[in-house]
């Protein structure tokens, strides 16, 4: 990673990037690990406290960890939560195994009349077969059977999420859930699947119980978020993120199935009960709310020339994002940093200077930025072919910001920062 401030570097995924637990559960727009090591790398100390407000599937929580360092997990999604305890408690090789064996003896296919498990769901055999969902819904009556409630349970309810898209007739790139007409999917079978699935978190696991320090601990609150901060003041060393990008990622939309299956264990009974999650999430598309940012950022953004259906998202995305920087100011103590990383926003009249508008709305709050640095990304994991309609981000900044810094420090504007990728280099 580079030490100048303003540098564009060049970032290859043909490094592992599934190392430790990383691979659990698939999860979109998920950062790379390098990123927030390089966070912890740069900012952290013994006995540093990290915090990730937006923390995902939890990527820097597990850095963080294999790191020596205790740290928060945030998430307004309960289904995040879950994929983050699953992939930062650590478990016994042997109960693991033993607790695998049961299931797999366990498992039968469902007889008697199918249901959708979430209220309100309907044609739910356009995504499944009525062979696969005999088999999954077995396979979750199994995993339910064999656990007790607690780690071991919700590791394996993560596994068996982490095979549903796979399984399913949704295409397995696309960021919907999307069932092509023209691309006719042959899911594989539910049975091999699982099986892999299962040696591959094993094996996930051993290497977190062979790397995680044991004096480190993930808290994962199941209330409180980015907005709310469940913590008192002056309490965090160190916060590193990738905040939700501006109407860019449905996040629980792409993992609709995976909701859909474990409606009950993530107190999601109904559609609507998830459609309302969906449109409380930071950078919705159709939010909740529609209150307005301080006045700089809709002239900043130009927001009267923004296409009408599209303000109220703008608007409510910074109206969010600064009650989020003044709750990250009062947690930090004095002089922490707080590292994110961000990508433009595309719209009809061109790409939004989003990265300027945060900066802007963060040292309103007293977060100065002290540093950042570009980082295009080589190789790209959306292979749905999209015609050449867009959905590749190729260059993210990570931009660190110094509790009670005073700065007057720029970046080059993304709305300029045209990058020219070779494209064998992008996998469509």
């Amino acid at each position: 990673m580079p030490g100048n401030l303003n540098s564009l570097v060049s970032l290859s995924l043909t490094n592992r990037t599934n190392l430790l637990t990383h691979g659990l559960h698939r999860f979109p727009a998920k950062y790379i690990p390098q990123v927030p090591r390089w966070g912890l790398d740069s900012y952290a100390a013994l006995g540093s406290y990290v915090l990730d407000p937006f923390a995902g599937s939890g990527t820097t929580n597990l850095e963080a960890a294999a790191h020596g360092y205790s740290s928060v997990a945030l998430e307004i999604n309960p289904l995040s939560r879950l994929i983050i305890r699953a992939k930062n408690t650590p478990i016994p090789d042997d109960e693991l195994e033993a607790a695998a064996k049961r299931v797999r003896a366990a498992w039968r296919p469902h007889e008697g009349p199918l249901r959708a498990p979430m209220a309100g769901v309907v044609n739910f055999d356009h995504w499944f077969s009525d062979a696969t969902w005999r088999q999954l819904a077995g396979l979750k009556d199994a995993v339910k059977s064999e656990t007790e409630p607690g780690a071991i349970r919700e590791f394996f309810l993560v596994v068996f999420s982490s095979i549903i898209r796979a399984v399913s007739n949704a295409d397995d790139q696309s960021q919907k859930t999307y069932v092509s007409g023209t691309r006719i999917k042959s899911p594989p079978p539910v049975t091999s699947t699982w099986d892999n699935a299962v040696r591959r978190s094993l094996s996930g696991m051993s290497e977190l119980n062979q790397t995680a320090a044991r004096h480190t601990h993930v808290t994962v609150p199941d209330t409180g978020n980015a907005l709310d901060i469940p913590f008192e003041a002056n309490t965090f060393d160190l916060a590193v993120t990738s905040p939700p990008y501006l109407d860019s990622v449905d996040y629980p939309y792409n993992l609709m199935l995976e909701h859909f299956w474990l409606a009950d264990e993530l107190g999601l009974p109904s559609r609507q009960d998830f459609n309302q999650l969906r449109h409380g999430q930071v950078g919705a598309k159709n939010p909740a709310s529609a209150e307005d940012p301080p006045r700089f950022i809709s002239d900043l953004l130009e927001v009267e020339t923004l296409p009408e259906y599209r303000r109220t998202a703008v608007l409510s995305y910074f109206a969010m994002m600064d009650q989020h920087f003044s709750e990250m100011a009062r947690v930090l103590k004095d002089g922490a940093r707080y590292v994110f990383v961000v990508g433009n926003s595309g719209t009809k009249i061109g790409p939004l200077p989003i990265h300027k508008a945060l900066i802007g709305l963060a040292q309103t709050h007293g977060l100065g930025l002290e540093h950042a640095f570009g980082y295009r990304l080589r190789r790209h994991y959306m292979k749905f072919p999209r015609a050449g309609r867009g959905g590749i981000i190729l260059v993210d900044w990570v931009l660190t910001l110094r509790k009670g810094l005073q700065s007057d420090l720029e970046v080059p504007d993304l709305v300029d920062s045209h990058v020219e990728v070779d494209p064998r280099a992008v996998a469509y």
